[in-house]
């Protein structure tokens, strides 16, 4: 039952995946061809992360009081009507700028749980001592689907128009659906409903964050993630315009260059698999920071076709040694019955930039170009991660014997 389980979760995954890359491939498409403007693609992206923000916080405690696969299911259900939306009003030429908004925000609201949960449903159907396995195979799946989902869509969208791209979108989220409603149903890991009250729900809340108060040094280092994710949301916001005003290329190209980065993501994780147990944690993940923020700097100074793919395959490779390294500490040192909210609470804080990140690199972009902020949005990360590596020797606590660190977390 655990082995279907797990593999019902991974094709759950994969599908939504994929069809995510069609689904915000078209509609940042559809915006910037509505508009032209690039504060109104960061206007989109604000429209999905300031929900997905506030709902991760007070819908936390959720993952851990309901069904996590009928939770999950019903996520979906909203993401498909979100998609209709914009894709039925397109298909009777009725499409306007606030059907995508509106899509987004309501995108951006399901999605503020579903990885969330997603992440707390896999110790719970994996076993314990291929935890770290469990956790690497869902974030290969899900690069796997980045590396050919955003090609294809790219192509699709060129070839095409985007409004095929989000009825694909829509396809796949009616089969994780079904897929999710089959799984079987999880036991002893979901708070039963009785004490369901408004201060025990807000004592949930609280509760989330016990881990971090327990643990300051993976609250700092996902401080240091949170800026490095706003100067990537503020970069990948204007890949559109990048692609169109300083490549000078289509759709086609805009997927191709997403398929570089989740290939370089995939070397990354092939790399981190042979090389096993990582102790150094702390450098290994300020260095993986630090090396995301350099290339995308680079990416600023790049007018080249082939040498943006080269510096997007760059930046993804040293992604995944971050990811992994802080998905395996959060799996093994949270308990089970906290691991939905504190995975909504990690998701919060790493996100929690994403939002003013969208809005000012839309702004920036208006006003002094897209190779300015790409160029500072890459400085930045980098900046940081090397100060934190000087200045804050308290991230060692990271380093070590994953089994000395979890004897001393006491939830």
């Amino acid at each position: 039952m655990k082995k279907r389980s797990y593999y019902g979760l991974l094709v759950t995954i994969a599908l939504s995946g994929f069809g995510d890359a069609f689904g915000l491939l078209a509609m940042e498409w559809l915006v910037y061809e509505l508009t032209g403007s690039k504060l109104a693609m960061g206007a989109l992206a604000l429209c999905s992360g300031v929900p997905e923000l506030v709902l991760r916080l007070l819908g936390s405690p959720l993952a851990d009081r309901l069904p996590r696969e009928r939770l999950m299911a019903g996520l979906a259900c909203m993401r498909l009507i979100a998609i209709v939306l914009p894709l039925a009003a397109g298909l009777s030429g009725q499409l306007q700028l606030w059907h995508l908004f509106l899509a987004a925000g309501l995108s951006g609201s399901c999605a503020a749980l579903f990885m969330p949960t997603a992440m707390a449903f896999i110790p719970s159907i994996a076993d314990s001592k291929k935890l770290v396995r469990a956790f690497a195979i869902i974030d290969g799946c899900r690069n796997a689907v980045a590396l050919i989902g955003p090609a294809i869509a790219g192509a699709i969208t060129a070839a095409s128009g985007a409004l095929p791209a989000l009825g694909i979108n829509a396809a796949c989220y009616i089969v994780s659906i079904f897929t999710l409603l089959y799984l079987p149903k999880t036991h002893g890991q979901v708070k039963k409903s009785a004490d369901f009250s408004s201060s025990a729900y807000v004592r949930d809340i609280f509760e989330a964050f016990s881990f971090y108060r327990q643990f300051p040094a993976m609250l700092t280092i996902m401080c240091m993630v949170s800026i490095s994710n706003m100067s990537s949301i503020a970069i990948w916001t204007m890949m559109v315009p990048f692609v169109r005003e300083v490549l000078h290329l289509n759709a086609a190209a805009l997927g191709t260059l997403t398929t570089a980065s989740a290939l370089g993501t995939l070397t990354g994780l092939a790399i981190i698999s042979l090389l096993g147990e990582i102790k150094r944690r702390r450098i290994v993940m300020l260095c993986s920071l630090a090396a995301m923020g350099f290339f995308n700097a680079i990416l600023g100074l790049v007018h080249s076709f082939p040498v943006a793919l080269a510096v997007l395959f760059a930046a993804g490779a040293a992604g995944p040694f971050f990811g992994s390294l802080s998905s395996s500490l959060h799996g093994k040192l949270v308990p089970g019955h906290l691991q939905g909210r504190v995975n909504s609470i990690r998701f919060l804080i790493g996100g929690g930039l994403q939002p003013v990140g969208a809005l000012a690199g839309g702004a920036i972009a208006q006003l002094y170009g897209v190779p300015v902020l790409i160029l500072a949005a890459g400085l930045l990360p980098l900046i940081s991660s090397v100060a934190a590596a000087l200045f804050l020797p308290s991230l060692k606590s990271l380093d070590g014997n994953l089994q000395n660190l979890e004897v001393n977390i006491h939830l």
